[in-house]
């Protein structure tokens, strides 16, 4: 797990998660779609910051995104 700083370009961290997407995809590919997604709507213009971001294969060979963000003020 990556560890957060607790300021960020001198803005202190207001919140930290691991987001994973409720949504089950049949490809990566999907999957990396879903999490530009989020990219978009959790964005640097809003205080956050990407610890990490990849495609998930579940065990049901299904694929979700996930996303480890801080966001700063």
């Amino acid at each position: 797990m990556t560890i957060v700083p607790k300021t960020y370009n001198g803005k202190s961290l207001q919140y930290e998660e691991t987001l994973r997407s409720p949504f089950e995809r049949n490809t990566a590919e999907s999957a990396m779609e879903v999490l530009n997604e989020i990219r978009k709507s959790h964005d640097a213009a809003h205080g956050w910051v990407e610890l990490e971001g990849y495609a998930e294969q579940l065990p049901n060979g299904k694929w979700r995104a996930v996303r480890h963000h801080a966001q700063y003020k």
